[in-house]
């Protein structure tokens, strides 16, 4: 039986899941963001959420290694969190899949995106057919912060070969804290400490609010933001592709060793 505490916290999780969908509609290759049937937030206890993604990486961590012709990204991968979307994108990568790649939209200095093949229409798609579709592994564990790797398709609750990276988005200070605000009244404290702490590495870090809940979190970038923002910071035509092309010249996939000359930029 559910209980009116449990109802009550249902609804104010509920609240605040609306608030953060609210705070930063985005579009995705001019499909319009809408997390009212697909954002599984509601579904988070986020009285166990650990921010794995404000740790350093780990020595012998699955990495990608980004080489663009604007220069490297270096991103940790978390197939404990989304085996299947991990395992998809190093396949494709260790293919070649992504080599010789553009970057073929980047919005609003928000986000950058690739992973495509050209179908006879023109159109940019990640697959051949449905059956390549994987479902979404979202986790509450991984958020869209600044630098974050998030998997994408068309179809909603699903992605394919395509991607997108993370740069910011610009969040009013009324939004944070009225996000703040609803955690605040969450009874479980556990909960209402987390949440606090994820609004405020939001407001800190910056990051894609409207991602969260409705695309996989898979990756997140350890070195190489500065090359995010030039990207994101490029000048795009109507249709928002890059006015002077952008390739990805490859993707490796490798392990991080501790003697690599980087920090944890997302700290």
């Amino acid at each position: 039986m559910t209980t009116l505490a449990q109802r009550k916290g249902s609804s104010q999780l509920k609240k605040i899941t609306a608030l953060l969908c609210a705070a930063a509609m985005i579009a995705l290759s001019g499909c319009s963001y809408s997390g009212s049937s697909y954002n599984v937030m509601h579904e988070y206890d986020f009285s166990e959420m650990e921010l794995v993604q404000l740790q350093p990486p780990q020595e012998g961590d699955t990495i990608a290694i980004f080489d663009t012709t604007m220069g490297e990204i270096r991103t940790v991968l978390y197939p404990q969190y989304a085996p299947y979307t991990v395992k998809g994108f190093m396949d494709k990568a260790e293919s070649g899949y992504y080599n010789g790649m553009e970057i073929f939209g980047i919005i609003d200095d928000i986000y950058f995106l690739s992973g495509y093949t050209v179908d006879e229409k023109g159109n940019y798609l990640g697959r051949e057919s449905d059956d390549e579709l994987i479902a979404n592994e979202c986790n509450v564990n991984l958020w869209p912060f600044k630098g974050a790797l998030l998997s994408f398709s068309e179809k909603a609750g699903y992605s394919d070969a395509r991607f997108f990276i993370c740069n910011e988005e610009e969040i009013t200070e009324d939004a944070i804290n009225e996000l703040k605000a609803s955690a605040a009244e969450r009874e479980n404290e556990a909960e209402r400490e987390n949440l606090l702490d994820l609004f405020g590495k939001f407001e800190e870090i910056g990051g894609v609010f409207g991602a969260a809940g409705t695309y996989t979190v898979f990756g997140q970038t350890y070195e190489g933001l500065d090359v995010i923002e030039a990207i994101c910071a490029t000048p795009v035509d109507k249709d928002n592709r890059p006015v002077n092309e952008i390739i990805i010249n490859s993707v490796t996939i490798t392990e991080y060793t501790e003697n690599e000359d980087t920090t944890n930029e997302a700290q």
